[in-house]
């Protein structure tokens, strides 16, 4: 997000005393080119964003750690009204992280993620150029996270789209499905998460989209 439209933000967070923003920046230790972008959490001086994050995508899903910062204010009142609320994460686990973390080795590990995911990204978006010409896919990419868009050339709508992959035993998600006004019902955008892509598939699963579009 441009850093205009950030500071934006933060101008209407303060704007009403009932007013915050609740940031989740789960993958933001993957960015893959140029430095990490600051958090909205670390450019708000009025106390207005809720910051949270998760060791979920940094680490694995199993440990089930995530965590939360609140402004001075909140933390009183959190302190004050749930204090009564007991951690569900043991202990053990907890000390374990913070030795983990403080002693260099998660710093360590996500720069070696960062150089998997980067190879991984690059070898996927090689493929589906071999499969696709710049007018029949286009590929969105913004940097960070362990996913990029791909936008589509074709009459079928977004709906259809899926049914015709859901058939072909491959699942994706649109753009449209996360639209809260619903305007668009067809953006022919489909977010694709490469985490967790099976390379010796891939070939497979690209040709089953090629063949959708015909």
């Amino acid at each position: 997000m441009p850093a205009n439209r950030r500071y934006e933000m933060l101008a209407w967070a303060n704007e009403s005393e009932n007013n915050y923003i609740i940031e989740d920046d789960y993958d933001s230790e993957f960015r893959l080119k140029g430095k990490p972008l600051p958090p909205l959490f670390s450019l708000d001086i009025f106390g207005k964003v809720i910051y949270m994050n998760t060791f979920s995508k940094s680490l694995a899903s199993t440990i089930r750690i995530s965590y939360m910062i609140l402004p001075e204010k909140l933390a009183n009142l959190f302190y004050e009204k749930l204090s009564f609320y007991s951690c569900t994460v043991s202990t053990f686990e907890q000390y374990t992280l913070a030795s983990f973390i403080s002693n260099g080795f998660f710093e360590k590990h996500i720069n070696r993620m960062r150089l998997h995911y980067g190879r991984k990204r690059a070898r996927i978006i090689e493929k589906i150029k071999k499969y696709f010409n710049d007018n029949e896919c286009k590929i969105i990419e913004n940097d960070s996270g362990l996913h990029f868009i791909l936008e589509f050339n074709t009459s079928l709508t977004d709906e259809q789209f899926k049914e015709i992959l859901a058939s072909k035993g491959i699942l994706i998600s649109s753009i449209s499905d996360f639209e809260m006004n619903k305007t668009s019902q067809s953006s022919h955008q489909f977010i694709l998460n490469y985490s967790s892509i099976d390379m010796e598939k891939l070939n497979s699963a690209l040709k089953k989209l090629r063949e959708a579009l015909i």
